[in-house]
C-alpha cells in the first residue's frame, strides 16, 4: 500500500489519543502498520482482527511491541481496561453497530477515549460517484490499477453502480448509523469530514514511489473538492470520551 493512507490515519490518531504509554486497542488492525507505528511511539498496543494476517516483523523488537489477537471483536474480553479503543475502518463492517460500540464502551476505563476513522458509503452522491468512476477509468487505462469488471462499467448511472458495488451481507453500516450509535455512548466532539476515496486507489496500486505520488495527487484533489463542496466526503472521523 502507498504510505499516505497510514500517514493520514496517524495524524488523526495523534490529535486525539492520550499520551503514551497508554493502553490502546486497535480494532481491525489489518496488516499491522498502524499498530506498529503507535507502538514505536511508546503506546502499549493490542492489534485485533477477525482475520489476522500481519506480515513478518522486521525485527524481534517490532514483534514484541504489539500484542496480536485474532478474534471477533463482538465477543472479545479483556481483564484490564484500555485507555483508548480505536476503529480503523472496521466499524462499518460490524453488525449490529450498537453491539460493537457497547463492547468498546465495556473495554474502556472511565474517561477512556473512543476513536473511529470510517467509511461512510452512504454519503456519496451522484457527482462524487461520477468523479470516482471517471478517475478509476483513467487509472485503469494508464495501467496503474487493475481493469474493472466490464459488467459494472456498463451501469450508466454512477450512483446506481456505487450502490450495487457496496451491497454486502451483512449490510455495511452507514455513516448516519455509526454516528448516531456513537453519540448514545460517548461524549463526541464534532464529526470530521475526511477524504477517503483516494485510499481505495492507493490500495489497488503496486507499491512504489510513482504510486505514492499518484495517491498524494488524488488525495489533494479530493481534499480540495470536498472543501469547495464539489464532492461529498466518504470519510468520517469520530473522537470522544466514554459517557458516565
Amino acid at each position: 500500500m502507498a504510505r499516505l493512507p497510514v500517514e493520514e490515519t496517524l495524524k488523526f490518531l495523534e490529535r486525539h489519543l492520550p499520551s503514551p504509554p497508554s493502553r490502546v486497542l486497535e480494532v481491525g488492525c489489518g496488516d499491522g502498520e498502524v499498530a506498529r507505528a503507535l507502538a514505536a511511539r511508546g503506546y502499549d498496543v493490542t492489534g485485533l482482527d477477525a482475520d489476522l494476517a500481519i506480515p513478518s516483523p522486521t525485527t524481534a523488537a517490532d514483534d514484541a511491541r504489539v500484542r496480536w489477537i485474532e478474534a471477533d471483536f463482538l465477543f472479545y474480553e479483556e481483564a484490564e481496561p484500555y485507555d483508548a479503543v480505536l476503529f480503523t475502518r472496521s466499524l462499518h463492517h460490524m453488525a449490529p453497530v450498537a453491539k460493537a460500540l457497547n463492547r468498546a464502551a465495556a473495554l474502556l476505563r472511565p474517561g477512556g477515549r473512543f476513536l473511529a476513522e470510517e467509511f461512510a458509503f452512504d454519503r456519496v452522491n451522484i457527482q462524487t460517484a461520477r468523479w470516482y468512476y471517471d478517475l478509476e477509468a483513467v487509472l485503469a487505462a494508464a495501467g496503474l490499477i487493475p481493469p474493472t469488471d466490464p459488467l459494472l462499467r456498463e451501469i450508466r448511472n454512477p450512483l446506481g453502480r456505487w450502490r450495487q458495488e457496496h451491497v454486502a451481507d451483512p449490510p455495511l453500516q452507514s455513516g448516519h448509523a455509526m454516528l448516531a450509535a456513537a453519540r448514545e455512548r460517548f461524549d463526541l466532539g464534532p464529526a470530521e469530514e475526511a477524504p477517503y476515496l483516494y485510499r481505495t486507489f492507493a490500495g489497488r496500486m503496486e507499491p512504489g514511489e510513482r504510486s505514492d505520488r499518484v495517491a498524494r495527487e488524488i488525495f489533494e484533489i479530493e481534499s480540495r473538492m470536498i472543501r469547495e463542496r464539489d464532492l461529498t466526503s466518504a470519510g468520517l472521523r469520530l473522537a470522544g470520551t466514554l459517557l458516565g
